[in-house]
């Protein structure tokens, strides 16, 4: 399944032709996305627990639970079913039950469907943006709306619940056609030391992994 992790969204800017209350909508909810954007920024290398899940209408379709570990373009990713480890250029998913690796070289595309750090980049220009206060989970956010202000855009509308205290993102809900996918950030943690070999497949650790190399 498709796990977009909108953890940080950069640097939205406003389009000309958008007048009044739609504009100061606009630079209101840019504002509270920006210093989200800023403090994961300096938050260096991170670690996010989350529950990612799919939705038909209402009805939760399918779900999966992970961490994901993050370092510039670099990322490895942990759920129950699989593990993943992407250098900038290599992509190795192990599957523990099938004790099998495959190897691939993805494109940029496909690896912004899962690393925020380059799927975010898309937010910088299309969209019509409002914010409101409301509470999450009992705690205090601003609710960003995203919608999309051309059809032939992929993601048609985004909501980003950021918490007021921190402004740390709490949940992402994004909506391509019909179905709706949710991220609900469970755990942040910034500023980890993490080497490079974190994030190459250790094939010392398998020594029997079946290597399906599709590069």
């Amino acid at each position: 399944m498709k796990q977009y992790l909108l953890i940080a969204l950069c640097l939205f800017l406003p389009l000309k032709g958008v007048g009044g209350a739609a504009f100061a909508q606009d630079a209101a909810a840019m504002k509270v996305l920006d210093i989200a954007a800023d403090r994961i920024r300096k938050a260096g290398n991170v670690q996010i627990e989350y529950k990612a899940a799919i939705f038909a209408g209402a009805t939760e379709t399918a779900s999966t639970t992970g961490t994901m570990w993050l370092q510039e373009s670099k990322m490895k990713l942990k759920t129950d079913d699989i593990i993943t480890w992407y250098d900038g250029k290599t992509r190795w998913c192990y599957v523990p039950n099938a004790n099998e690796v495959s190897i691939d070289a993805p494109s940029k595309k496909e690896m912004a469907a899962m690393n925020p750090y380059t799927f975010m980049n898309i937010y910088k220009k299309g969209f019509k943006m409002t914010v409101k206060e409301t509470v999450l989970r009992g705690e205090a956010v601003y609710e960003v709306y995203l919608k999309a202000r051309y059809a032939k855009m992929d993601v048609k509308e985004v909501y980003v619940d950021i918490r007021k205290s921190d402004y740390q993102p709490l949940c992402i809900r994004v909506r391509e056609d019909k179905d709706w996918q949710r991220v609900s950030v469970l755990s942040f943690k910034g500023n980890l030391s993490l080497s490079e070999d974190f994030f190459v497949f250790p094939e010392k650790e398998y020594p029997d992994v079946f290597k399906n190399d599709m590069r």
